[in-house]
């Protein structure tokens, strides 16, 4: 089916006016480094804590256990993307319908060392999934995320350690129970916080 030449200039009109209502963002997230391919089971028990970080580097999360530490890298990759039109071409000027969508791909290995820093346990976990979406209709201009990635965006671990010391009196007495540098466990990036190390802190 052929469309005439006035269907046709209509339609890219149409196009146009929709594309130039229109508006797309996309945000890319990177957090850390991929972790490096490494081998670290029953066969490699034996390794030292010297070795490990040899080849890792230094951890993003660490806690002490009663019988040794435990030490965990992570790395996050979070792409969002947004689309909005604007409903003006409908007649409707003050509205925008919006389209809203995050994916993640995500690596996390968690390692055990005894007190003499031998390596003595390891688990890898790794996700490539979508994270959610969501689509709405707003006043304006979009005011509200369609997709909420605000816990898995944060800075890492490392760049906060320093800012630790100067927390409130109630939570730098809590921190043995701190889920980055305490010493009653570690926890994932993204875990609610009402569960978890973060359950525990005195607020």
């Amino acid at each position: 089916m052929s469309l005439k030449a006035p269907e046709l200039l209509c339609a890219i009109c149409m196009a146009g006016a929709l594309w130039s209502a229109s508006g797309c963002t996309q945000w890319d997230y990177d957090l850390g480094t991929p972790l490096p391919r490494t081998d670290f089971g029953e066969s490699s028990e034996d390794a030292t804590l010297a070795q490990v970080l040899d080849k890792l580097g230094p951890p993003q999360r660490l806690s002490a256990t009663g019988n040794g530490i435990v030490m965990a890298w992570e790395y996050w990759r979070i792409n969002e993307d947004t689309l909005g039109v604007r409903l003006g071409a409908l007649g409707v000027d003050i509205m925008s319908l919006d389209w809203g969508r995050a994916h993640v791909r995500a690596e996390f290995l968690l390692l055990t060392f005894d007190r003499r820093h031998r390596l003595t346990g390891s688990t890898y976990s790794s996700w490539d999934s979508k994270l959610g979406g969501g689509q709405g209709i707003q006043p304006f201009f979009s005011f509200v995320s369609l997709v909420e990635v605000d816990d898995l965006v944060e800075r890492l671990p490392q760049h906060r350690w320093g800012a630790g010391a100067l927390k409130p009196i109630p939570r730098a007495l809590n921190r043995d129970s701190n889920s980055e540098t305490g010493q009653n466990g570690v926890e994932q990036r993204g875990t609610p916080t009402a569960i978890g190390q973060q359950s525990l802190e005195m607020r």
